[in-house]
């Protein structure tokens, strides 16, 4: 990705009386390279940062490993079958602890020191988005020394801590959200322009997604209740045909950088969503075939033409009113049980029955229908609960709602999280095979810049068939 840059210029005034000294002062002081700039220039870049992390080569490895993409050529092949190393780590984990993490602690810092309140719980909520992601493809990271030139040797925290500090970060960033004091940033935040409704509403729908990162499901429930209420407010990547560096990332790897090296050939997504697949999820109240014209443009290439999921101008999504409906779905069913879940459910088929988030150009009538379920198609023999062994209706009723989460985060990294999170769920996952050999890699490397710099990186290292500690 292009590296966002905040230029910052600065006039000097020399008075050209007294000393040659005087009139040299700050020859050396380059204009377009600012040492420091204040909390609201900075904001911006901080922002794009995050969507790099969000939607570049974390998200592309996490979709080749969970059924979403095929790695064909150079690199990417190699990644596909697991064939990876400490170093390729090396510029993700940088630029999630150097190039986010440090300067948005930096925002925090700065934005507390003149009360800007609500954009300190701006940057609490990219704090934790940010660390959210990284504890949950390397389980324990460095949390509370990260980023802090005072400690060159970070201490990594437990996994379940992390996910503690998160959950405080963002209760703190709910109540900074809601001051009254505060310093206009609209003009600097590409999310929200500054609307402290809709950074709240993230806020708890991230919360909710930590807890079920974590498998606290009734704080994931209590959470999402006060989380994303409307599309509306979703919080995306925003994209723009301006130039390279405001493209979508996926459209800038699929059709610039690296044509032809991530496809969809033979990938898990597909087959449930082409009908023309043994595997399709389509039933007598579900058909498919919009959202699989809007992901996929054919049963081997992710959709970048025009007005496709990974086109050019589309924005990204980061968090959701339609991963919100299916966290409440979720949660709400191993919680309370079968006829909770279902309604829940229900209400996000009636969401995608109008469309949802698929793309209008590909809302053609007849391509889609999502009817509501009741209770009888998760019986055994049910539309929903078929085949030689059947679940039991709460059973089937997650089964289904793991999929269509599945589905929905395509190209998202949060598909990759559900899979290790129900792993172990053999009777509800979403049965994605290995790419090669009998596992799924269960975490990402730790890079090979920690191992050789940071004494406090975990000993022994742990493979990439390790499950992280929330996930064993």
């Amino acid at each position: 990705m292009t590296k966002h840059i905040i230029t910052v210029f600065i006039i000097l005034t020399a008075i050209c009386s007294g000393s040659c000294k005087k009139a040299v002062d700050g020859f050396n002081t380059d204009p377009n390279n600012p040492l420091d700039a204040d909390a609201i220039t900075m904001l911006t870049g901080v922002e794009v940062g995050n969507m790099g992390n969000q939607e570049g080569e974390l998200a592309r490895l996490a979709g080749m490993w969970c059924g979403y993409f095929t790695g064909e050529q150079q690199q990417y092949q190699a990644f596909y079958q697991y064939l990876i190393i400490a170093r390729n780590y090396d510029d993700s984990w940088q630029r999630i602890f150097s190039g986010v993490l440090k300067n948005d602690r930096l925002i925090k810092q700065k934005a507390y020191a003149v009360n800007n309140m609500r954009l300190v719980g701006v940057a609490q909520v990219i704090e934790a988005n940010t660390m959210g992601t990284a504890t949950a493809l390397w389980g324990d990271v460095p949390f509370k020394q990260a980023a802090n030139d005072e400690y060159p040797n970070p201490a990594y925290d437990a996994q379940t801590d992390v996910y503690g500090y998160i959950q405080s970060l963002l209760d703190s960033a709910i109540v900074n959200l809601a001051s009254t004091s505060f310093i206009d940033f609209s003009l600097q935040d590409i999310h929200f322009a500054g609307n402290n409704t809709k950074w709240t509403q993230t806020a708890w729908t991230l919360k909710a997604r930590y807890y079920l990162q974590a498998k606290q499901y009734d704080k994931a429930l209590a959470a999402a209740a006060n989380g994303i209420n409307t599309a509306a407010n979703n919080w995306v990547a925003p994209h723009t045909a301006a130039g390279k560096g405001s493209y979508n990332l996926y459209y800038q790897f699929f059709v610039q950088d690296r044509p032809t090296w991530l496809t969809a050939t033979n990938a898990f997504a597909v087959s449930l969503l082409n009908s023309a697949n043994a595997k399709y999820r389509g039933n007598t109240k579900t058909v498919e075939k919009s959202r699989y014209n809007y992901l996929y443009s054919s049963a081997t290439n992710p959709n970048y033409t025009t007005n496709g999921f990974y086109y050019q101008t589309m924005a990204f999504p980061l968090a959701t009113y339609a991963e919100n409906l299916l966290i409440l779905a979720e949660a709400d069913t191993r919680v309370n049980g079968f006829t909770n879940g279902l309604t829940r459910l229900n209400a996000f088929r009636t969401y995608m029955s109008t469309g949802g988030y698929i793309g209008a150009t590909y809302l053609t009538a007849g391509n889609y229908k999502y009817d509501a379920y009741v209770a009888a198609d998760f019986t055994a023999g049910g539309i929903e609960n078929g085949g030689a062994a059947p679940l039991t209706q709460d059973r089937a009723l997650l089964r289904e709602i793991m999929e269509e989460r599945y589905i929905t985060f395509i190209g998202q990294i949060e598909g990759y999280n559900d899979l290790r999170r129900t792993f172990n769920e053999t009777d509800i996952r979403v049965p994605v095979q290995p790419n090669t050999g009998a596992q799924i890699p269960k975490r990402f490397l730790y890079p090979q810049v920690e191992v050789d710099l940071n004494t406090s990186t975990p000993n022994p290292i742990p493979s990439l068939f390790t499950a992280t500690p929330v996930n064993q």
